[in-house]
């Protein structure tokens, strides 16, 4: 299952955040996850909007993972940030092979699960 870079950014805060003592700035996480600020900063108010993480303004405010950030697996953040599913959409257009029974769609359906299983087995303090 591909992973959007917007999701492959909201993880890697996450997982700084969780591994963090406290609250950092979002210069420190960006260069630590090494992405932009501004992209960074953007994933950051998303995050905070999901209730991952707790954002403070001003002199001496940052950003620190929320108990909820903690407990958070990979397959929440991926399901909660809109990653589509499935992999490949059989139905739209429609794929002659289907009415061949084609076996395709249910291996990948398979594959799926099995990655979102795994990726539902850890919390983000965990990884942290």
């Amino acid at each position: 299952m591909p992973i959007t870079r917007a999701t492959d950014i909201a993880l890697r805060v996450l997982i700084t955040l969780a591994g963090a003592n406290g609250q950092q700035t979002i210069a420190e996480i960006a260069d630590s996850i090494g992405v932009p600020q501004r992209y960074t900063g953007k994933m950051v108010q998303r995050l905070a909007a999901e209730g991952w993480v707790d954002t403070s303004r001003g002199k001496g405010g940052g950003v620190r993972v929320s108990d909820m950030g903690r407990t958070a697996t990979p397959f929440d953040v991926i399901k909660a940030l809109g990653e589509g599913w499935p992999t490949i959409d059989c139905a739209e257009p429609p794929c002659p092979l289907l009415a061949r029974g084609c076996r395709l769609r249910s291996m990948l359906s398979n594959a799926e699960a099995t990655f979102m299983k795994s990726m539902g087995a850890v919390s983000m303090a965990q990884l942290g």
